[in-house]
C-alpha cells in the first residue's frame, strides 16, 4: 500500500514537472514571438521613419530649386522690362516688355511651387519621429485588441435558372 501511494506521489510530481516545463516552454515561446514582433514593429518604423525623411528632404531639394529658378525667371523677366523701358520706341519693345510679363509671372508660379514643396516637406517632417528616434525607443509588443469578432461572411445561394417544380 505504501509502494502505491508513493508511486502515485511520484507520478504526481512528475506530471506537475512536466507540466511545469510545458508552460514555461510556452511562456517562452511567446516571449520570443512577441519580441519578433516588437523587433518587426521597430524595424517598420524605422523604415517608414527613413522613407519620410528621405521625402522630404526630396521635396526640400525641389522647392529650392523651384526658388532659384524663380529668382533666375525674376531677375530675366526685371532685365527685360528694363530694356523695353530703356528703348521704348525701338521696334520689338512691346514684345520685349510681353516676353518679360512672361518671365515675372513664371518665377510667380515658381515661387507658388516652391511654398507647397515648403508644405509637403513640412507634413512629411511632422508625422513621424526622425528614425534615430524610432530605433531608440525600446520595442513594446503589440496589444491585443478587445471585443474583436471574426467576420461573418454571407453565403449566397447559387440561382442556377432551373426550374425544379415540373
Amino acid at each position: 500500500m505504501v509502494d502505491k501511494d508513493d508511486e502515485l506521489a511520484e507520478d504526481r510530481e512528475e506530471e506537475a514537472l512536466e507540466k511545469a516545463n510545458e508552460e514555461r516552454e510556452l511562456e517562452e515561446t511567446r516571449d520570443r514571438r512577441e519580441l519578433l514582433d516588437a523587433t518587426a514593429e521597430t524595424t517598420e518604423a524605422i523604415r517608414l521613419a527613413e522613407a519620410n525623411e528621405a521625402a522630404g528632404a526630396r521635396h526640400r531639394e525641389l522647392a529650392n530649386a523651384e526658388r532659384r529658378q524663380a529668382r533666375s525667371d525674376h531677375a530675366h523677366g526685371n532685365h527685360l522690362l528694363d530694356e523695353a523701358a530703356a528703348r521704348p520706341d525701338e521696334p520689338g519693345a512691346d514684345a520685349t516688355a510681353a516676353a518679360g510679363r512672361r518671365y515675372q509671372r513664371a518665377g510667380d508660379r515658381e515661387d507658388r511651387e516652391a511654398a507647397y514643396d515648403d508644405r509637403v516637406a513640412d507634413r512629411y517632417a511632422g508625422q513621424q519621429a526622425p528614425a534615430s528616434d524610432a530605433a531608440r525607443r525600446p520595442a513594446q509588443p503589440p496589444e491585443a485588441r478587445k471585443f474583436v469578432q471574426p467576420r461573418k461572411t454571407k453565403k449566397r445561394e447559387k440561382d442556377t435558372g432551373l426550374d425544379l417544380d415540373l
